[in-house]
Formats: structure tokens, C-alpha cells, sequence
């Protein structure tokens, strides 16, 4: 899984080997099980779930681990509720240990859930995740902060997002880009509003059914999307056919090579022509 500089880098998102990830258990395995055998896949850079620290045994020796193994943790999938649902004060706790955990392991990006379950129309609920965000940015300000375009919250609305952050008008902000609707007609009129901000992609494909398939065989043309953003926009493989499985039928080698597969695809697709 070597890169280099001409080739787009793609990332294993380790939300990919976690079935656990929906449930409340959240997580199924401990990150120090799962790093060796994602070494042995050769797989060096990653978006780490952030359940996979905060509720890992011992935190504290992770990054020392990563370092050891020779990873580099890139991107931090937070969790943390930007909406008007957490208070001021639990907040700034939210903030504070945000940014502490992006220094302990040296992450470069932070990915983030633009307002849970926010109404895209609610403007004083839009403000307050707005204001947040910023004050993310000065919390951390080497750090890139990436607005998942993920359903149930501000992303819903295509526009709306594409209007806060070209109201933030910071250069660390700006969009992770997956398909609100996994479908091709909906997911092309997104992209083609929003492809100037986007700074990162989560890789996934599902079909008409919403089953997970392997990239290219589902409804989202992503042929097209890797092809027009070019190599400098880097990607993550966020969730493969073989890891959505109950716990008990989970088999970490299956999902790694689904990753692996997933990646080849993605670089086959980025030299591909690609139309609208």
C-alpha cells in the first residue's frame, strides 16, 4: 500500500473494522488487537474511530504503539455534538479534550459531524454549530477540520453547508464529501454544488437496496467524483461489504482485504474519464 506523490493517498478507516460500531457496545475489539493485523495488510495511514481511543483499555499507550508499529494516525472521527443539545460549559470540556487527543497522537485533520440531528432550516440552531466550529479552529488552528456531509444533520441541505462554511471562511474548514442520499442522480447534484470545498472523501458504495457493495458496483459514481477532484484530494475507506456483519460473524481478515480491494478500485476509477 506504498503511495507516492502521483498517486491519490487513501486511508483505512478503522469505523470499517468495527460491526460493533451501531450498537452501544460501540466497540467490538481493542485498536492494540486491531493494529498489528493492519500492519500486516500493509496498511500505514489512518482515520481513526474515535471510539477506538476513548474507550480503548488504556488510551495512553496507544501512540506510542502507532509509533512503534510505524502509522500515521492522519485523521480523528470525532464524535463530539456540536448542537445546541450539549451545553455551553460540556462544550468547551468536549473542545478541550478534543484538542488534547489531536496533540497526543499528532493527528493532522479532525473529522466532524456538522450538527447532529440538526434542522439545515433552524438558523439559531445553525448559528450555534456554526459559531462551535469556529472556535474548534482556534482551539486548534494547525489542525484541518473536515464537516462530514452525512444525513441528519446541516448537510441534509446541500446548500445550507456549502453557506456556513463559505461563512466561516477559515482555510483549515472545509467538507468531507460522501453522498447525503446513496444515489447517483441526488449524489451528482451535491457534488457538483459542494466539489470546491471538499478537502477529503469517505469511500463507500451501496446499491439500490442500500447494501454495502464494492466501490463501483453500487448507485454512487464515484468514477466520476475521484476523476474531477484530481489526486491532491485524499480519501478513506470508511466501510466495506465484509465488515457489515453482526459481531459474532466478523472476520478481520475479509474486512482488510475489502479495504484492499476497495482502495484498487478507487485508484483504477481516478484514471478513468469521467463526464456528468
Amino acid at each position: 500500500m506504498s503511495e507516492t506523490s502521483h498517486m491519490r493517498e487513501i486511508y483505512l478507516h478503522t469505523i470499517a473494522l468495527e460491526p460493533a460500531r451501531w450498537t452501544p457496545a460501540r466497540v467490538s475489539a481493542p485498536l492494540a488487537a486491531l493494529l498489528p493485523e493492519i500492519v500486516r495488510h500493509g496498511f500505514r495511514k489512518l482515520e481513526i474511530y474515535e471510539p477506538h481511543l476513548s474507550m480503548a483499555p488504556d488510551e495512553s499507550v496507544l501512540p506510542v504503539m502507532i509509533g512503534d508499529l510505524g502509522i500515521e494516525p492522519v485523521i480523528l472521527s470525532s464524535y463530539a455534538t456540536l448542537s445546541p443539545s450539549t451545553d455551553g460549559e460540556t462544550f468547551v470540556a468536549l473542545a478541550d479534550e478534543m484538542a488534547a487527543r489531536v496533540a497526543r497522537f499528532g493527528f493532522r485533520k479532525v473529522r466532524l459531524f456538522p450538527g447532529q440531528r440538526v434542522d439545515p432550516a433552524d438558523d439559531a440552531a445553525v448559528a450555534v454549530v456554526q459559531e462551535r466550529i469556529a472556535k474548534l479552529a482556534s482551539r486548534m488552528p494547525e489542525t484541518e477540520l473536515l464537516l462530514e456531509t452525512h444525513d441528519r444533520s446541516i448537510a441534509d441541505d446541500p446548500a445550507r453547508i456549502v453557506r456556513m462554511v463559505e461563512e466561516l471562511a477559515l482555510p483549515t474548514v472545509g467538507l468531507l464529501f460522501q453522498p447525503t442520499l446513496f444515489e447517483r442522480e441526488s449524489s451528482l447534484s451535491q457534488f457538483a454544488l459542494q466539489k470546491s470545498l471538499v478537502r477529503h472523501l469517505h469511500l463507500q458504495d451501496r446499491n439500490a437496496a442500500r447494501e454495502m457493495v464494492l466501490l463501483g458496483e453500487g448507485m454512487v459514481p464515484w468514477e466520476v467524483f475521484l476523476r474531477e477532484l484530481g489526486a491532491d484530494v485524499p480519501a478513506s475507506i470508511e466501510f466495506v461489504a465484509a465488515g457489515m456483519t453482526p459481531v459474532a460473524e466478523f472476520d478481520l481478515g475479509r474486512a482488510l482485504a475489502g479495504v484492499a480491494a476497495d482502495m484498487k478500485v478507487a485508484r483504477e476509477m481516478a484514471g478513468r474519464d469521467a463526464t456528468y
